[in-house]
């Protein structure tokens, strides 16, 4: 009795398994064919929302965006007193370009979640606003995934976490993701700089002419940021000025005046695989079109100018030598969706870093969420 008993229970509870791993291979497999119209999807969303902007801009109605009312200080007096760059720190967010995954993709997400009692993270329905509408809200650094893709020789990159599963995204084409943000640029003249954190990804080499990021697609890439942004572009050469490298800049308390790099678009290179041959091609970065963003064990040498520290407890216990003793300008992450404690947000406030990333800021989607600010505002006085 009890084996006919065991036996009908594990035939039940196997019964279960095979039918949840069907259910999950159907999840899977719906959220890769998705995945693959999504990208049909995701240029069209973004060729219509560049069509709506060229609308409002030129337009009577659009008004442009006072910063004044998201600093925690008075900008033109700031101006006038010489505040450096490196003397403020700005918000930004984290995958910018996201938007809610694929209906599939949201599915697979939740019975994993369900079946992993919370283990796995449903990320499936993180999104963000636009960048015009984030940069409207007072975000300053906006972080950019990109995949790269050499079609025999013509060269260019799409914005996306991943290449297919999750390939959901505002700003698909990387260089419209620039026009919208070069237009945002040109009609709020004067705007405090804006950061844009590249961060290339080798997922999925060779699907739909992808290939890993390497030196020659880095060197491509700096030729779309120039002609893209041309003159709004701040360059590493530019920031460094009359100084022969970034550690005699930093030594010199050398950093540009807020002035000078208003209405600029700063670009980072996010530490990655290329990033010493990229520093390689010319090791003063004078003649680089991004300021390659390092690890706080790389704060010794000439060419640091950013670093990532990502840890914001971290980032407050090294600050007295990223920021005090070496001068660098540091970025760090307030929350990783969906954690968030008070604890770090305690750390991120008081760690001094000049770039505060979160996936909670001010924001139209995920309106339920809570919102992390700077005390009500996205740009805040450091010294």
């Amino acid at each position: 009795m009890k084996s006919q008993i065991f036996k009908t229970v594990l035939k039940v509870f196997l019964t279960a398994l095979l039918s949840l791993a069907a259910l999950l291979l159907v999840l899977f497999v719906s959220s890769v064919i998705a995945g693959f119209v999504q990208i049909e999807k995701n240029t069209e969303y973004q060729d219509r929302h560049l069509e709506y902007l060229k609308t409002e801009y030129y337009t009577d109605s659009y008004v442009p965006c006072d910063e004044q009312k998201l600093a925690d200080f008075d900008i033109e007096k700031a101006f006038s007193e010489g505040v450096k760059l490196n003397e403020i720190a700005v918000m930004g967010t984290h995958n910018s370009y996201q938007l809610l995954g694929t209906l599939p993709k949201r599915g697979l997400m939740k019975t994993l979640q369900i079946i992993s009692f919370g283990a796995v993270e449903n990320k499936a329905v993180f999104e963000m606003d636009t960048f015009t509408e984030q940069l409207e809200q007072g975000i300053r650094n906006l972080e950019i995934d990109i995949e790269t893709v050499d079609d025999e020789g013509d060269i260019s990159f799409i914005v996306t976490h991943s290449a297919i599963i999750d390939n959901v995204s505002s700003a698909y084409n990387f260089a419209k993701g620039l026009e919208e943000i070069a237009m945002w640029s040109d009609h709020n003249p004067g705007h405090l700089p804006v950061y844009l954190l590249i961060e290339p990804k080798d997922d999925v080499p060779s699907l739909n002419n992808m290939k890993n990021f390497s030196l020659e697609y880095a060197l491509e890439f700096d030729k779309v940021l120039r002609k893209v942004l041309g003159d709004r572009l701040l360059t590493p050469e530019q920031v460094m000025g009359e100084y022969e490298s970034f550690e005699e800049m930093r030594k010199a308390d050398g950093w540009p005046a807020l002035k000078q790099a208003a209405g600029k678009i700063i670009v980072l290179l996010h530490s990655c695989g290329v990033t010493q041959e990229y520093i390689d091609t010319d090791i003063s970065i004078k003649t680089q079109a991004m300021f390659p963003m390092l690890r706080f064990g790389d704060i010794d040498k000439a060419c640091a100018s950013f670093i990532l520290d990502n840890d914001p407890a971290s980032a407050k216990e090294n600050n007295k030598k990223t920021v005090d003793e070496k001068n660098l300008m540091v970025r760090t992450r307030a929350d990783d969706y969906p954690d968030f404690s008070d604890e770090r947000y305690n750390y991120a406030n008081n760690c001094g870093s000049h770039i505060i990333t979160t996936d909670y800021p001010p924001r139209s989607v995920r309106e339920k969420d809570h919102t992390y600010t700077f005390g009500g505002y996205t740009i805040k006085l450091l010294k």
